[in-house]
């Protein structure tokens, strides 16, 4: 734990004046890395509800979902009224603001479009019946907001002429990447600072309560440097954050210390410049036997292998408490936290709503109900996906910076990097190359993979295989190929372990209108599992769009990829069913990662 520390009743003078802000202040509050955020907004949070406000009178947002988590979690601590209120991401609103004010089918819309069009019904005035009731807004992590997320914010703060408690770090802001080709430079803090310049309360907090001994003086200074704006000169800025980098000490390479992250104590993580770096290192973690998580993206979300036995009592619509408890098979307060964030979808009784888990699991989207995760020692990460998380130890895995890097952009993303660690900061040492083999993302699959130099037009020797890749429509055993699907199920549940690796080998070729042929998955010579269309058509993008009938360019086996769980999956009721799996149409399915391999025939040389 980090020194001087805060426990839930203190407060630092700069965060107590933050905290006692009248509920119609206009309040931007500057706040960098490990200096009592979170703690921060749910004082404040009390603090409103001590005011007088409701807790559907707050509304709360924030960028991530871990930020989200976080903040919820913090708040259900406490014993005032503020623990009632719930955040929710940006996203997310725009989801229930359009679902509440037009009819449709809006989450069959993208992330963007929705945003877009929650800003236009704001706009428009169709919302007003939605907002209506809101007095005050607390915004979180507002240095990524960009384009359309942040136009929404100034729609929505336009909207309701009230009091906010707007919080970020320009010096944490890592997602501009998301505006380019958008002609758009404007932040949120420029905005706030000329919209409400004649009432605006700006505070800020400065004590570092993550990092257990102090940050070096000159990565404080860049901190400090990344918040001036316009003041500050990239390239200089830059160059100082890179100095700042390889003055911390070395670790070495990650292949001379990998056996050691299984001895240490507390979590650690790994963290990469991109997905595909971090593709990388799972696989040297893999080959020394390290057990680890990949970082997942927003909204690839894991349905925890227990959610399956919920759904063995026959065809019931909903099961109870005393239910839950004895078919989920989980201990103690893991039991009670699981039943407190899945009873959401008992419709307001005292149940779990089935067929609502049941979609969820099928939409991949149970991360929505922050079910709690168990702990993990090692985490690896790309740097954008570590945003807002925090370790005791952190490896920055080195990697000369891009030609075509903003220079803003990357000393922003190594201050975040840099101070992601609560105790200890190391340097690794740039994965060793592979000759003529690269690893590059492609422009047609938007995924990363293996490629060769001077290859010509088809220089591809692998594609990232990722979480959402199986096939969930269909138990395995039933389509693909024959195998009994209980016995298959029997051993996912037995066998199949995390960490474990399997490949893909071709089914059959020309199945239904997708040119990729169907792959299976082996695992120990036995297929447990078949891959998704969207995977196929994944590949067939990668490959450069290969017609059915070119059968030689498509890869026999596929290889260097292993599992990341076992989890429920939903699918075809009726599929289900008459493969004796129960009513709900859910049973088990590999999650399954890695940067693969391609093996083609030997007739092709």
């Amino acid at each position: 734990m980090s020194v001087g520390r805060l426990t839930a009743d203190q407060a630092t003078i700069e965060q107590q004046e933050i905290v006692d802000q009248p509920c119609d202040a206009r309040t931007l509050v500057i706040a960098p890395a490990g200096t009592g955020k979170t703690f921060t907004l749910v004082q404040r949070l009390d603090r409103l509800s001590a005011q007088g406000l409701d807790a559907d009178e707050v509304l709360v947002l924030s960028f991530s979902r871990a930020a989200v988590h976080e903040l919820e979690r913090r708040s259900s601590r406490s014993t005032d009224a503020g623990r009632f209120v719930s955040p929710r991401t940006f996203d997310a609103w725009a989801l229930e603001l359009l679902t509440q004010t037009y009819a449709g089918e809006w989450q069959l819309l993208g992330f963007d479009e929705r945003v877009r069009t929650a800003t236009e019904a704001i706009l428009a005035g169709d919302a007003e019946e939605f907002l209506d009731g809101v007095r005050h807004v607390m915004l979180d992590e507002v240095q990524d907001l960009v384009g359309d997320r942040r136009r929404l914010v100034q729609a929505l703060l336009e909207a309701v002429d009230t009091g906010f408690t707007v919080v970020g770090d320009p010096a944490q802001a890592v997602y501009d990447f998301q505006r380019r080709g958008e002609h758009d430079t404007g932040d949120v803090f420029s905005w706030l600072r000329d919209r409400y310049r004649n009432d605006l309360v700006e505070l800020s907090l400065t004590r570092d309560f993550r990092a257990v001994s102090p940050r070096p003086a000159g990565l404080i200074a860049g901190g400090d440097a990344l918040r001036a704006g316009a003041a500050v000169d990239p390239q200089q800025i830059a160059s100082s954050m890179r100095r700042e980098l390889l003055d911390v000490p070395s670790a070495g390479a990650l292949q001379e210390i990998v056996t050691g992250f299984s001895y240490l104590d507390g979590d650690c993580a790994v963290l990469c410049r991109d997905n595909g770096q971090a593709l990388e290192v799972s696989a040297v973690l893999h080959a020394a036997g390290v057990g680890h998580q990949l970082q997942r993206r927003s909204g690839d979300d894991l349905n925890p292998s227990w959610l399956l036995e919920l759904f063995r009592g026959g065809s019931a619509l909903s099961i109870t408490h005393d239910e839950f408890l004895a078919a989920g098979g989980l201990d103690g307060d893991t039991a009670e936290a699981n039943w407190k964030a899945l009873r959401a979808l008992g419709r307001g009784r005292d149940r779990i709503d089935l067929a609502r888990l049941r979609a969820l699991i099928a939409a991949r989207g149970i991360g929505r109900l922050r079910l709690p995760a168990p702990a993990v020692a090692v985490t690896v990460s790309s740097l954008h996906r570590a945003k807002g998380l925090e370790f005791d130890r952190v490896f920055l895995l080195d990697s000369d910076p891009r030609d075509d890097e903003d220079p803003l952009e990357q000393a922003r993303l190594t201050y975040m990097a840099m101070t992601r660690s609560r105790e200890d900061l190391f340097r690794l040492t740039t994965l060793p190359g592979r000759g003529r083999v690269h690893r590059r993302k492609s422009g047609e699959s938007g995924r990363w993979g293996l490629a060769m130099f001077g290859a010509g037009r088809r220089p591809w020797l692998g594609m990232a295989v990722e979480g959402h890749d199986v096939d969930h429509e269909f138990p395995a055993g039933v389509r693909g190929f024959s195998d009994d699907p209980g016995a298959v199920q029997q051993y996912l549940a037995d066998v199949v372990r995390p960490g474990d690796e399997v490949r893909m080998t071709v089914l059959a070729r020309d199945v239904d209108d997708c040119p990729a042929p169907l792959y299976g998955v082996e695992h120990q010579g036995r297929l447990i599992a078949i891959m998704s269309r969207e995977f196929r058509e994944a590949m067939g993008r990668h490959l450069g769009g290969r017609k059915a009938g070119d059968r030689q360019h498509w890869p026999a086996t596929i290889t260097d990829c292993h599992v990341e769980a076992v989890e429920a999956a939903a699918g075809s009721t009726a599929e289900g069913a008459r493969a004796g799996l129960g009513e709900h149409g859910v049973w088990l399915a590999p999650r399954i990662s890695g940067l693969s391999r391609f093996h083609y025939e030997k007739a092709e040389g």
